[in-house]
């Protein structure tokens, strides 16, 4: 049994929900879920390109990341020839993969918005990784507000 979804112009979506199965593949899945700063994220296939505006990278590094109502962002560091590019990976719904964001800067290298580049597939670059454990409170070390608590040994977590 297939559903097709109904943008908000009132249009076929392109993408079709099988039942309740979501789209997106595991591999995706567990970037989303599992990401954290200085985690390596490998491209694995472009869905759709959106937009020609900036390079698409083949691998990124995560800076941030960030849980919102919406689900998990993630900040993501390239280089290219010299250059510091950032981009954001976010997943959308249920109905694709996920969205790759290129940063607008302004005449400062201040970024001004993020403009759509790309529908991807994505996987950890290595295995899952592992986390420095806090000797405070036995959590691993996820955030750089934990990692600065335990660099002065206020950890409060």
């Amino acid at each position: 049994m297939s559903m097709d979804w109904i943008s908000s112009r009132g249009q076929p979506s392109k993408h079709q929900l099988i039942g309740t199965a979501p789209l997106t593949d595991q591999d995706s899945k567990e970037v989303m879920l599992r990401a954290e700063r200085h985690d390596e994220i490998r491209f694995t296939d472009i869905v759709q390109q959106f937009s020609s505006a900036a390079r698409i990278p083949d691998r990124a590094t995560v800076l941030r990341r960030i849980n919102t109502y919406y689900g998990p962002s993630l900040i993501l560091h390239d280089e290219d020839r010299g250059q510091e590019l950032n981009y954001q990976l976010t997943a959308p719904g249920p109905d694709t993969y996920l969205y790759l964001w290129g940063a607008e800067t302004d005449d400062g290298g201040f970024r001004t918005t993020w403009f759509k580049l790309a529908e991807m597939k994505a996987e950890f670059a290595q295995a899952q990784p592992q986390y420095d454990i806090c000797g405070y409170c036995g959590e691993p070390i996820r955030t750089l507000e934990h990692e600065r608590a335990v660099a002065f040994g206020q950890c409060s977590m």
